[in-house]
C-alpha cells in the first residue's frame, strides 16, 4: 500500500490488511505517550473503531494512515490529561484526609484529656475503677486487681458514670462526634 492508492474500507480482507499492517506500530506509538501497554492497545483499538464508522470518508490510503496516528495521539493526550486530573484529584482528596485526620485527632486528644480530668474528679475507688474499664478490663478483673467484690464494681461503676456524665454534660455533643 502506497499513500496514493485508493483504498475500499467497506471490503473487510482491506480493513483486516490495513489492521494487520498499522495495529503493532500504532500501539508502539501510543505506548511512547501513555508508558503502559493496555492502554496503548485500547487506544489503538479504539481508533480501528473509529475508522471503521468512518470508512466511507477515506479514498487514499494516507488519509487513513493520517487520520489514525492524529487520532491515536490525540488520545493518547486525553489519557495523559485524565491522569492529572485523576492525580491532582487525589492529591486534593489524600490532603484533605490528612487535614480532616489531623483535626479529628485534636478533637479526640482534647476530649481524652477533658474525660480524663473528669475521672479524677471522682473519689478514689471510683477513679481506679473507671480508669481500669477504659483499658477494657472486665468486672471480674477489676474486682480481682482492686480486692473487692464484683457487686461493688458493678455499683461504684454504675454511680461514677452518673458523676461523670454530670461532669461531661456541656460535652455531650462532643462526645457524639468521636
Amino acid at each position: 500500500m502506497n499513500n496514493e492508492e485508493k483504498i475500499n474500507l467497506t471490503d473487510e480482507q482491506v480493513f483486516r490488511n490495513l489492521f494487520d499492517r498499522y495495529y503493532v506500530p500504532l500501539c508502539v506509538f501510543a505506548e511512547r505517550y501513555v508508558n503502559d501497554e493496555e492502554i496503548a492497545s485500547d487506544i489503538v483499538q479504539e481508533c480501528f473503531a473509529r475508522v471503521w464508522q468512518k470508512q466511507n470518508d477515506f479514498q487514499f490510503i494516507y488519509q487513513v494512515r493520517s487520520f489514525m496516528y492524529t487520532s491515536v495521539r490525540n488520545s493518547c493526550l486525553n489519557e495523559l490529561e485524565h491522569r492529572q486530573v485523576v492525580s491532582g484529584y487525589q492529591e486534593v482528596t489524600i490532603a484533605r484526609m490528612e487535614e480532616s485526620t489531623f483535626h479529628d485527632y485534636l478533637i479526640e486528644e482534647e476530649m481524652h484529656r477533658i474525660v480524663m480530668e473528669a475521672v479524677d474528679k471522682l473519689p478514689q475507688q471510683s477513679r481506679n475503677i473507671i480508669r481500669l474499664a477504659l483499658e477494657n478490663h472486665s468486672n471480674a478483673e477489676i474486682a480481682e486487681k482492686l480486692s473487692v467484690s464484683k457487686e461493688t464494681v458493678h455499683t461504684l461503676k454504675k454511680g461514677a458514670y452518673k458523676k461523670l456524665r454530670a461532669f461531661l454534660k456541656d460535652y455531650y455533643y462532643y462526645v457524639l462526634f468521636l
